[in-house]
């Protein structure tokens, strides 16, 4: 591959990719929130009010999976799937560059 100068705004994304790679804390999720009851008689869920729970799943090697997250990582996760969705627009605008200049040199 041959070595040429980015442009000033592929040298910032490519810092913006490597800045939240270095994070390491990135996931491909898709999060859900869903509403559910307990079962116990004298629960606030038993009158209408359910529980809020956020589970995340994801395909992988064709297989659904699916894990609930506790409360106390819920901000800790959507950080990292907005992370991740991060990376790849970096990484769509970034090779969208590479597309239209292959030809260049």
């Amino acid at each position: 591959m041959n070595n040429y100068a980015l442009p000033d705004n592929i040298r910032k994304l490519l810092s913006q990719l490597h800045s939240i790679l270095q994070k390491k804390h990135f996931i491909r999720a898709t999060p859900t929130f869903l509403r559910n009851t307990c079962g116990k008689p004298n629960c606030k869920c038993s009158k209408g009010e359910k529980h809020i729970s956020l589970y995340i799943q994801q395909n992988y090697k064709g297989i659904s999976r699916k894990i609930l997250v506790p409360k106390s990582r819920w901000q800790d996760v959507q950080d990292m799937i907005q992370n991740y969705k991060n990376i790849i627009a970096l990484l769509d605008s970034i090779s969208d560059y590479q597309w239209d200049h292959i030809k260049d040199k």
